[in-house]
């Protein structure tokens, strides 16, 4: 098992001294309704001065899975990018197969790229939709995401599929606004996006939310700790 996952104790914050399970693959799912989409950037650190780098280094955590003990998902790409930057540093730290690390969250900087949705194949009109989240910036969750036609005030709610999957099968008819709950700050807020989806919305496109995300949840938020500790 070591050839495949990282055993590592955390040494800051409210979990400090748990031993986690760090895989140092990518994990991809065979059902495409359940895509590993949830976009958060950790800031892991080597904790081994001999043979890791003090910089540490910035990763994308692409799925959170509540029923393991795995904190943080790496590739071996980004586990060799922890090493000193001197030859053949990077191989050798991959071959410990256990080393200590600390990490911590860092917001996503997407420049003024505006948040996209992606509506997924599994997507079928009029009885199903699901979209996913792209370009999500700052450091925040969405926690909650209402729908309803362009216009209307008569919003219903979807519900979190899977990672930044968002479904529901009471589809309004028409295009489409959204309402995003995020967390940010000590608090939250409500992000309206009052037209992202034509009335021609086909699966597997993408199309500009028309906002952008950019807020800092500062230390101390409750609703993001309960979520990713």
């Amino acid at each position: 098992m070591a050839d495949h996952v990282l055993q590592a104790r955390i040494l800051t914050g409210t979990r400090v001294g748990k031993i986690v399970l760090i895989p140092r693959m990518l994990i991809s799912p065979s059902d495409t309704r359940l895509p590993f989409k949830m976009r958060r950037r950790q800031f892991p650190v080597c904790k081994n001065p001999k043979l890791c780098t003090s910089k540490g280094t910035i990763v994308m955590v692409t799925d959170l899975n509540t029923g393991s003990q795995t904190d943080l998902v790496l590739s071996s790409r980004a586990f060799r990018a922890m090493a000193k930057p001197s030859a053949g540093a990077d191989k050798y730290l991959l071959k410990q197969g256990i080393v200590d690390v600390e990490y911590q969250r860092v917001p996503c900087n997407y420049g003024k790229r505006n948040l996209q949705v992606r509506v997924e194949e599994a997507s079928k009109k009029p009885n199903y939709l699901a979209i996913k989240l792209l370009y999500q910036g700052g450091q925040t969750e969405v926690v909650g995401i209402d729908i309803a036609q362009e216009g209307s005030s008569q919003w219903s709610y979807m519900t979190r599929s899977h990672g930044a999957v968002w479904a529901t099968d009471k589809v309004p008819t028409g295009a489409l606004q959204f309402r995003f709950t995020v967390t940010g700050g000590y608090d939250g807020k409500t992000v309206w996006a009052k037209r992202v989806l034509p009335a021609s919305w086909k699966a597997g496109m993408i199309y500009d939310a028309g906002v952008q995300i950019t807020d800092i949840a500062q230390e101390g938020c409750d609703t993001c700790s309960h979520i990713w500790h």
